[in-house]
């Protein structure tokens, strides 16, 4: 056998690339870029700059989350149809969305503020009377739904109870809610610094289709301090933005407006009256009872289920 017939042409031997020489295709590239993009967010968020924090935490850093869907996707389809699907470069760009989409869509702790270590000497009341369950508060996640929101951190729903139920009847009104229609109370002296009270109030467990608070008052305190009381009953509310209110004086009445399944007050204090990138403040209530016990001040817990409330049952 000749030696040309021994050695066939070498252009008709598969050409395999040596491990670890795989290219950079370009969404594997946007993917890394992405991640720096996402740690540089997770940094200022820890940081605890403020209004930079909150627009990292509230927009980039979700923002990118959801961008690791179709990045994703559109990856494995590379992956799968052309081959070798094994490379280093696709495994690392697959990992770092996959990472991006857990930590970037699914809130596992609240947010650290800026804000944490706020306090005011300024004795703030709850704004109602009578009994009220809460069925969100505090700082446990469990027992605070809003605890993973920058403006929500420290916010409140409290609504009313007879007989363990929240509603009378099959609860299918707004009427057969026992908070629905009680005074909402100003719960210090402050300034009136923003009010809504046109929007209509929703039928309880339909979709909400109003704006986030539905009808409200905003309410300045201090420099640096705005207390929100929302989802006030339509045309309820009794002030106007610039109005000097006093400890205990109506603002409105519970309503079931805004973002809102079921009639309920919910109130927080923020550090702006920008919503939504600004910091909550660790808003805590004056000379509260929770059953008999007095509380001189501090945060009311809140229910661990909207079904069979086990909130702090708190009144003035």
């Amino acid at each position: 056998m000749s030696e040309i017939e021994s050695n066939p042409p070498a252009e008709n031997t598969p050409q395999v690339m040596p491990a670890g020489n795989h290219k950079w295709e370009w969404w594997a590239i946007f993917a890394m870029i992405l991640l720096a993009v996402f740690l540089v967010a997770w940094i200022l968020v820890f940081l605890r700059l403020g209004t930079p924090s909150v627009w990292a935490h509230g927009i980039v850093v979700p923002g990118i989350g959801f961008l690791t869907v179709p990045m994703m996707f559109f990856g494995l389809l590379r992956t799968i149809f052309r081959p070798p699907a094994i490379q280093r470069p696709r495994t690392i760009a697959l990992g770092a969305l996959l990472f991006m989409g857990v930590f970037g869509t699914i809130p596992f702790f609240s947010p650290p503020l800026s804000t944490e270590d706020w306090s005011t000497t300024t004795e703030i009341r709850l704004p109602f009377e009578g009994e009220w369950m809460t069925m969100a508060g505090g700082e446990d996640r469990d027992r605070n739904y809003h605890a993973t929101t920058p403006a929500y951190r420290w916010g409140y729903d409290f609504t009313v109870l007879r007989d363990g139920k929240k509603f009378q009847l099959d609860g299918a009104k707004n009427e057969d809610y026992f908070c629905f229609g009680q005074p909402i109370l100003a719960p210090l002296d402050a300034t009136v610094y923003d009010v809504q009270n046109s929007e209509t109030d929703n039928v309880p467990g339909e979709v909400p289709t109003g704006g986030t608070f539905g009808n409200f008052v905003i309410l300045k305190f201090d420099e640096n301090a705005h207390l929100f009381l929302a989802h006030l009953k339509e045309g309820s509310v009794t002030v106007a933005p610039g109005d000097t209110v006093k400890t205990g004086q109506k603002l409105g009445e519970c309503g079931n407006s805004g973002r809102s399944l079921e009639p309920h007050l919910h109130v927080h204090a923020q550090n702006s009256a920008e919503f939504p990138f600004a910091e909550s403040l660790p808003l805590k209530f004056s000379n509260y009872k929770i059953g008999e016990k007095l509380v001189e001040k501090g945060m009311p817990q809140g229910s661990t289920s909207y079904d069979e409330p086990n909130g702090d049952l708190v009144s003035q």
